[in-house]
């Protein structure tokens, strides 16, 4: 089904680039980087960006990237980026409509971890319950942790969204130690605004029985 958006904005790839650029306001990113976090075709992400820098939404400046030399030595080298044009006029609605419209949410997360195997918790802070400041986004447990398969998983996700999405996944028993030892991860989460969409380990009962001085 074809998205309202990518109707109203010219192309689902623009669409995907403006959220990419709105969600990160404050980054810059080279051409390689944008079309593998945004899962586009270098053709298509060319014409893309030329129409944005066209209607003035992102700019085009130098910035350096740490490259791996022959020596296997860290080096800085001079490369082509593109950050959000903090001055566009219609910047702060168009952040907020494009936010508003995108699948952020606690169900459409679960449809794309349900692939990496069984979730026996999964609570979403931060973008998910529009609080930008939090260090942390999503933490998920399994019986048998797959770091691989919930990477992808979650990548997929910030593809659509155009968003980066900081996250965290351990075992079962080891989210229950660091609840009941109050541990940083724990209060990074839990101590702010969030939302548990599964919980099959009694996470809730802890955060209210518990030890833990949230």
């Amino acid at each position: 089904m074809t998205e309202p958006l990518s109707i109203l904005f010219g192309s689902t790839a623009r669409v995907k680039l403006l959220r990419f650029f709105l969600f990160n306001p404050s980054r810059e990113f080279t051409f390689d980087d944008m079309c593998k976090r945004a899962k586009l075709v270098r053709r298509t992400a060319r014409t893309e960006i030329s129409a944005l820098e066209r209607a003035e939404v992102i700019t085009k400046r130098t910035m350096y990237a740490t490259t791996i030399g022959r020596d296997g030595k860290e080096k800085k080298t001079k490369v082509l980026g593109y950050g959000l044009n903090k001055k566009f006029p219609e910047l702060q609605a168009l952040q907020t409509f494009l936010f508003e419209t995108a699948p952020v949410d606690g169900k459409t997360l679960l449809n794309h971890l349900r692939k990496a195997g069984t979730i026996d918790f999964l609570c979403v802070a931060g973008v998910f319950v529009r609080e930008f400041e939090q260090s942390l986004d999503v933490l998920i447990t399994m019986k048998k942790v797959s770091q691989a398969k919930i990477e992808t998983a979650i990548r997929s996700l910030e593809a659509e969204i155009g968003m980066e999405i900081r996250f965290a996944v351990m075992t079962s028993d080891d989210l229950l130690y660091r609840v009941g030892m109050n541990d940083k991860l724990a209060r990074d989460v839990f101590d702010y605004k969030h939302q548990i969409i599964v919980d099959k380990i009694g996470v809730r009962d802890e955060l209210h029985t518990g030890s833990y001085k949230g």
